[in-house]
């Protein structure tokens, strides 16, 4: 979908500079949805490669002004932050928005950060939660890249009393950037994160320490170990501690997930145990068709 012949925002505020932030801003701009985007990263370094790379036009100094700087006027602000780190960041900037603004999020659990935007958003500034369903194993604004938004479902689990214009425009820009907006309420959102991106990154976690922790040799292991392995265990290499935020605000769901998924390797085994030969290849039948639906 081509941009919009006039920015839908005048000025955007994107508040931490990683992959998503900086993916987001280098899509907003290459795609006329956003006039001016400023941008603000507690690691200067990162701000200063964000404008370098072109995801923003400007940078905050790091400081109070800088950060009120960057907000005055914007229309559009961003948190691109962790969820935990997000929630601190919203208080902090909730008295500095002006009336009419949109603030939205990049984080990968919602029900925390909306909830929040409902409480410490002042009158007139709207709250909507946002979540790209894309990524990559790397992080940093040198990793960033706007193709990652390309055709990528895109969550939005708007806040209580949210005005129908407002995610109406939402939804336009990111249609803009390439992206397939859906609405679904920040409960409902978690659930299925847990079962869709946080239950495999558990699961490949595991399976690379289940490997370390075999007794091999580690070079006999890395040269053996194939494309399935790689592939399977790809999202392994994600930050450490951007999981632990991601796993750490959405405990419930994901311990549902995980008991759903042991019941059915619990399932796997027990028939595999006692030589059930049918059971076993349509157990495995089952999952090889579903797997081809994604393709």
């Amino acid at each position: 979908m081509a941009g919009p012949c006039k920015p839908l925002y005048a000025k955007c505020c994107i508040l931490g500079l990683g992959l998503m932030g900086g993916s987001m801003g280098i899509a907003l701009g290459s795609n006329n949805v956003v006039g001016e985007r400023w941008g603000y990263d507690v690691d200067a370094l990162a701000m200063e490669k964000a404008v370098e790379r072109g995801a923003v036009d400007n940078a905050a100094d790091l400081n109070a002004p800088g950060l009120r700087q960057a907000l005055q006027d914007a229309e559009l602000i961003i948190l691109s932050a962790p969820v935990r780190q997000s929630l601190k960041i919203l208080e902090e900037i909730a008295p500095l928005l002006q009336k009419g603004a949109l603030v939205t999020d990049v984080g990968s659990t919602k029900k925390k950060i909306v909830r929040a935007m409902e409480d410490l958003l002042p009158p007139g500034v709207t709250g909507i939660g946002g979540h790209p369903m894309s990524g990559s194993e790397k992080s940093g604004i040198a990793a960033a890249d706007a193709a990652l938004l390309k055709n990528a479902a895109y969550l939005l689990t708007p806040a209580r009393n949210t005005p129908p214009k407002k995610l109406e425009k939402l939804q336009t820009a990111i249609r803009a950037i390439g992206a397939i907006p859906f609405i679904l309420d920040p409960e409902e959102h978690d659930k299925l994160a847990a079962l869709i991106s946080h239950l495999p990154h558990l699961v490949a976690v595991t399976l690379v320490n289940t490997l370390k922790n075999s007794g091999y040799e580690q070079n006999l292991l890395h040269a053996f170990a194939g494309n399935g392995f790689k592939d399977t265990t790809r999202i392994a290499m994600g930050e450490p501690s951007v999981w632990y935020d991601i796993f750490s605000t959405n405990k419930s769901n994901l311990n549902d997930a995980l008991n759903s998924f042991l019941k059915e390797l619990n399932k796997l085994c027990g028939n595999l145990d006692k030589g059930n030969e049918q059971e076993v290849i349509k157990i495995l039948a089952e999952g090889k068709l579903w797997r081809q639906l994604f393709s």
